[in-house]
């Protein structure tokens, strides 16, 4: 048990810092140099959206122990790539400024899929709701852009746990 949550902190942990690291991509020479301990090849987008959604599979797969089929596979490639999709987007293209609630919101329903491979849909749903009044909250809270990015980083990956409830 210790060994799990040791795991699930270190994957929220990385999940933060890589979420961080991407979003420092369409930054100012100014602001790049605020943050010296994240090297420039890291400075990519694709960093967090193609990155963080492994430390989210790494937290639920530690705690999650289902059958290994073919349906779960399928399920866990889809779930990547919708959680690709929503971490790309903060929804200003819909609401006319970034909406964080949205964001956490399909951050959390990335997961659904799994519901066709045995997960139980109220555990997707509590982590849907929970991711999204989390980002939201926590967005709402503060103004500072990298302890955002840190902090829904981290809940997109530690959230993951809800759903073995």
């Amino acid at each position: 048990m210790i060994l799990l949550i040791i795991i699930t902190a270190i994957a929220s942990l990385l999940s933060a810092y890589l979420y961080h690291a991407g979003g420092l991509g369409k930054t100012t020479p100014e602001e790049k140099a605020e943050d010296p301990w994240i090297p420039q090849f890291m400075r990519r987008s694709w960093v967090r959206d193609w990155l963080c959604p492994l430390c989210s599979m790494i937290v639920l797969f530690t705690w999650w122990r289902p059958l290994v089929t073919l349906r779960l596979v399928d399920m866990a490639a889809l779930s990547y790539i919708l959680m690709s999709v929503a971490l790309s987007t903060y929804w200003d293209w819909v609401t006319g400024k970034d909406n964080y609630y949205l964001h956490g919101l399909f951050v959390g329903a990335s997961f659904a899929p799994f519901c066709w491979a045995g997960m139980h849909w109220w555990a997707v749903l509590a982590n849907t709701i929970i991711s999204c009044l989390l980002m939201g909250w926590l967005c709402s809270r503060t103004g500072k852009a990298d302890l955002e990015e840190c902090g829904r980083g981290f809940i997109a990956t530690l959230t993951r746990a809800i759903l073995i409830i």
